[in-house]
């Protein structure tokens, strides 16, 4: 298993000099972002931007507490990262005992569930682990971020964590770029959100189909990444199929019983479409260069094949759709844009 350099950072570090950061081989970064129901990290937005600019995968964490209910903390956390393009998956900081903290731990998993599909990992610490063995069971299998400063990387010891992702090995790392001591780590990358399956199962009921994760949450109105696959769920939770339309684009999400977001050339019907890659998935109009070839879709989506106009130029397509060009054919000149001239 190849393992990823990472540090995480807060307003504590001062500035960070990013582009140096990325250079030293570090490629993820976490940052603070939020502490218990009202902090917020000042330089959470600076450091996020640093990272972006020098092509640092980058994550967010909050630092649970016992003076605020875990419903209001949830809340501040993803009300500050909601607005962000976030990389590696966000974590929950748990480091302080208190009364309550495994009750505390999970009403927070589970509110932050409610609020968005991008699932939770858990950072603490080695020793700490057992003040959480009351949550064992809704926490095991989640991603896992462990701190054990023996400065040897992924030399821990086991415990009820099936899915540890990260090892912060060091407090006092040295990193250019940042004036400091830091913490360095070293992750997998079971790290990234794109990699990571919230658990759960299907259930299916009034023969529609929704997705109980094991914390009780379900994600509504949005969508979610499922062993691979992408579904969209409707405002209930419920999951949605045929064509649905997201956000500014249209997605074709198979029939009932399927649901998963379909990408390349759909025939539905007769009639050829083209929905993107598997990370976008949206059905694409105008004109898309596939493979090489050129090709013009409607505003429906629909693949155009033969003679149409566009911008007052005449265009031609052979019967799979492809543009004709560079050659003289059927009576006409077609050059390399796909102009049609007719021959004298």
């Amino acid at each position: 298993m190849g393992y990823i350099k990472g540090i995480d950072v807060s307003n504590n570090n001062g500035n960070i000099d990013f582009g140096a950061v990325a250079r030293d081989g570090v490629q993820y970064v976490y940052l603070k972002a939020t502490e218990g129901a009202t902090f917020i990290d000042s330089k959470m937005e600076l450091f996020y931007s640093g990272c972006k600019n020098n092509n640092l995968k980058v994550g967010a964490y909050h630092f649970l507490v016992g003076t605020s209910t875990p419903e209001a903390q949830a809340q501040n956390f993803y009300n500050k990262i909601k607005d962000y393009n976030w990389d590696l998956v966000p974590m929950m900081d748990v480091e302080s005992n208190f009364s309550g903290l495994a009750d505390y731990v999970t009403r927070f998993i589970s509110a932050f569930g409610q609020l968005t599909s991008i699932p939770l990992g858990i950072y603490s610490y080695t020793s700490f682990i057992g003040y959480l063995s009351n949550a064992q069971s809704v926490i095991k299998d989640m991603p896992f971020w462990e701190a054990n400063y023996n400065n040897d990387p992924w030399n821990l010891p086991s415990n009820f964590f099936t899915n540890r992702v990260g090892h912060q090995y060091t407090e006092t790392g040295r990193v250019s770029g940042v004036s400091e001591e830091c913490d360095i780590n070293s992750f997998t990358d079971g790290v990234l959100i794109s990699n990571v399956t919230k658990p759960g199962q299907w259930i299916i009921k009034d023969n529609k189909w929704w997705y109980r994760h094991t914390d009780g949450s379900y994600t509504k109105n949005g969508w979610e990444k499922i062993n691979g696959k992408l579904y969209l769920f409707d405002i209930e939770g419920w999951m949605l199929y045929d064509w649905k339309l997201s956000g500014d684009y249209w997605y074709y999400l198979g029939n009932s019983d399927d649901g998963s977001m379909k990408s390349g050339w759909l025939l539905k019907n007769n009639k050829w479409y083209y929905l993107g890659d598997t990370s976008d998935g949206s059905m694409k109009i105008g004109w898309q260069k596939i493979n090489g070839n050129w090709y013009y879709f409607g505003t429906d989506g629909a693949m155009v094949t033969g003679w149409f106009n566009v911008g007052g130029y005449d265009y031609l397509t052979y019967s799979t759709g492809e543009l004709i060009t560079n050659i003289d054919i059927y009576g006409y000149r077609f050059d390399e844009n796909g102009h049609a001239t007719k021959l004298s």
